[in-house]
């Protein structure tokens, strides 16, 4: 996600290679994505962080305290802190960070690959100088971005971090039911698949409300009717309901 999110902010000429370093733990990782990228890279955390005016945090929860407490000692109040970490709460960093940085907590998503990321961020500003429209622009770049309270961030990962997951189960289950049907895999895999990302795409490019578009589609008496009375006599909606809730109770626990 990490490489992801550099790939779309190189691209988009908010940062210049030459003002960016990259640090990893996996020496040979960070070599690749140094020459990868064209930028500079470290061994050094607290190197790499020193005088930045933005720090990126991208490493896995478990390394996370060890992270920030080798940065620590070389922030500011006009470094912003953007953290990814999964379930690091604003004030655990904070108590690691003191008081002078700002951190914004981001939950982006698995469409920053492609630039079609959508990102939920909360905001401490700290007790220095902040640029409210930082985060705004560097998640704009990768995608679209939303400002929430930190007590949202749980159901935004819910929402959107597990998102593209039900998406994908549902290609699996149309193209496996087209199977099933007789269809060959490979028409199978295409008709799921483009049909999925045509409807997406009506609904980003038009804005319309998908109750409207859906009933746009369900003509009486026909196909699609036949088939939505299936999907809401096994409770299709409230299935759904449930899995965003268990998402979110599970982010919750996951929090620290």
């Amino acid at each position: 996600m990490g490489s992801a999110m550099l790939k779309g902010w190189l691209q988009a000429g908010i940062f210049a290679p030459d003002a960016v370093v990259v640090t990893d733990k996996d020496s040979d990782k960070v070599v690749s994505l140094a020459k990868e990228f064209s930028v500079d890279h470290s061994d050094d955390n607290a190197r790499a962080a020193s005088g930045a005016k933005t720090v990126v945090l991208a490493v896995k929860p478990q390394d996370s305290v060890g992270v920030l407490e080798e940065i620590s000692s070389v922030l500011n109040g006009d470094t912003a802190v953007i953290s990814i970490i999964a379930g690091l709460s604003i004030a655990s960093m904070r108590a690691r960070l003191g008081g002078a940085p700002s951190i914004v907590r981001v939950m982006p998503n698995m469409g920053a690959q492609v630039g079609a990321s959508v990102s939920g961020y909360a905001v401490d500003s700290g007790e220095g100088s902040f640029d409210g429209g930082l985060p705004r622009m560097l998640l704009e770049s990768i995608g679209e971005a939303v400002e929430v309270e930190e007590s949202a961030i749980d159901l935004v990962t819910a929402i959107s971090g597990s998102g593209p997951a039900y998406f994908f189960l549902l290609t699996e289950a149309l193209e496996a039911a087209a199977v099933q049907e007789g269809m060959s895999p490979d028409i199978a895999s295409k008709l799921a698949r483009e049909t999925l990302w045509g409807a997406a795409k009506i609904i980003k490019d038009t804005g319309r409300n998908p109750v409207e578009l859906r009933k746009a589609v369900s003509s009486p008496g026909g196909t699609t009717l036949a088939a939505l009375g299936v999907l809401d006599e096994a409770g299709f909606a409230n299935l759904i309901s449930k899995a965003v809730e268990a998402a979110r109770k599970r982010a919750g626990e996951l929090t620290q």
